[in-house]
């Protein structure tokens, strides 16, 4: 270990599918948490891909929300693109708000043999970065919130929640 941070440069041996092995420079000089989790993250990003870590068909995956506050109360939209509003499941437990459902693998519109007779077979997927299957998100509720008055609506692609403060 260096002075100046957690580790000054590594050198990491990975064994891959070739079983070829390979040297890749891990370098972490900050000794800020979030730094080094960032630069850990692009490292394996580096080494196995961008993808590798996000489709583990064992784990549910979390949509992107934004929070917004004003003198009313809270506001939370979640990204939900491709989600049936039946398929959405918000709860209050435990102090949280939960989001719960299931994304269905976006799939391209069925070509018809007859309209163009060069499309044969099915379609090939070159690239996935669309997040699929369950999904959940939770957050920590704020204490003034009053949850009997929270209220959601979903509509293009985002629900949208209404949390309002506590009289």
């Amino acid at each position: 270990m260096s002075d100046g941070g957690l580790l000054s440069e590594s050198r990491v041996a990975c064994r891959l599918w070739e079983d070829k092995a390979m040297h890749v420079p891990l370098h972490l000089d900050a000794e800020e948490p979030s730094f080094v989790a960032s630069q850990l993250s692009r490292w394996v990003d580096e080494v196995l891909g961008p993808d590798y870590q996000r489709y583990r068909a064992d784990h549910a995956w979390s949509p992107s929300i934004n929070l917004y506050e004003d003198s009313r109360g809270f506001c939370l939209v979640a990204d939900l693109a491709g989600v049936a509003a039946e398929g959405i499941d918000l709860q209050v437990e435990e102090g949280q708000l939960v989001l719960r459902g299931d994304r269905p693998v976006p799939r391209p519109p069925q070509c018809e043999v007859e309209e163009d007779p060069k499309a044969t077979g099915p379609n090939k997927l070159h690239l996935m970065e669309i997040d699929h299957g369950p999904f959940l998100r939770k957050l920590r509720l704020p204490e003034n919130v009053d949850v009997d008055g929270i209220e959601a609506c979903y509509r293009n692609g985002f629900l949208w929640v209404r949390m309002p403060r506590k009289s």
